[in-house]
């Protein structure tokens, strides 16, 4: 199956997404620590749930780690298209300025 420009741009934004992830944790130390202080409080909520719930929060966490997907790819896109819109306003100034002269 041929893959459209839809597409390609997607994972293009899901890996990008990945790749500033993975940049912002490796290399910013209070993500870091937020990121361990919100693995060990998951951990002693799970813990201190009957097992029969885990699979309630399990469940909740699932959807809230695609709500934050897909909040991520929207601000993403946003800003991209933001971007080639600066892009766009910087180009034209640029070609009135070089008419003038």
């Amino acid at each position: 199956m041929l893959k459209t420009i839809d597409t390609y741009f997607d994972d293009f934004i899901n890996e990008r997404l990945l790749e500033i992830s993975q940049e912002i944790t490796n290399n910013n130390m209070k993500v870091q620590d937020l990121r361990q202080d919100c693995f060990d409080l998951w951990d002693r909520i799970v813990d201190s749930l009957p097992k029969e719930d885990r699979k309630l929060i399990f469940k909740y966490e699932e959807k809230r780690n695609e709500e934050e997907k897909i909040y991520f790819e929207i601000i993403y896109r946003q800003g991209l298209n933001d971007g080639l819109k600066v892009g766009n306003i910087s180009n034209e100034i640029r070609s009135r300025d070089m008419a003038r002269l």
